[in-house]
């Protein structure tokens, strides 16, 4: 069996790569940044959200989010409305030019996954699900971090399957 420090290291170097690849994927399409990109993805798995619940998801300070849906809005990616739940809220929507871009940022995303998927066997893909599901659900404290975790998913694709992300986001709400 093999050490914990081991497949710490195996773990690393394997996110490590998946990451920089996926960096590297959407860095050729030729955008303005990764969070520029991962906001598109985003706002697109959740239109009508706020700014706020935007610069949460990424991690940014009220400015910063402002800022980058002013670059989104000025490059006609994005649009801003006033929610229609609270009034002095604006809610962010993609134009059709954001969709198609986002679309772009996803495709983007499974050309670097689907090179790990094609190195294993049906059997080893089928053991990996599983495997994955818990480990996301370890990380997955809450809504908040379930949006976070899948800032760049494609949520059409685990919704009809049951994320196991927001399935534990909803445990631990009930907790």
């Amino acid at each position: 069996m093999p050490t914990d420090t081991y497949l710490t290291n195996l773990l690393g170097a394997f996110a490590t790569t998946i990451a920089a690849g996926i960096e590297q994927e959407v860095a050729e399409l030729g955008g303005r940044s990764l969070n520029a990109e991962t906001a598109l993805v985003t706002i697109r798995n959740h239109p009508n959200d706020s700014i706020d619940v935007l610069r949460r998801i990424l991690s940014l300070t009220h400015s910063g989010a402002v800022r980058l849906l002013n670059t989104l809005e000025t490059e006609k990616l994005v649009k801003r409305q006033r929610s229609g739940q609270d009034g002095r809220s604006v809610a962010i929507r993609l134009t059709t030019k954001g969709r198609k871009r986002a679309d772009k940022v996803l495709e983007a995303r499974a050309r670097v996954t689907t090179v790990v998927l094609k190195s294993l066997t049906a059997k080893q893909r089928e053991e990996l699900a599983p495997i994955l599901e818990v480990v996301l659900q370890g990380f997955t404290e809450g809504e908040e971090s379930a949006r976070r975790i899948c800032r760049l998913c494609d949520e059409r694709v685990c919704r009809p399957e049951g994320c196991p992300v927001e399935i534990a986001a909803d445990l631990r709400q009930v907790e």
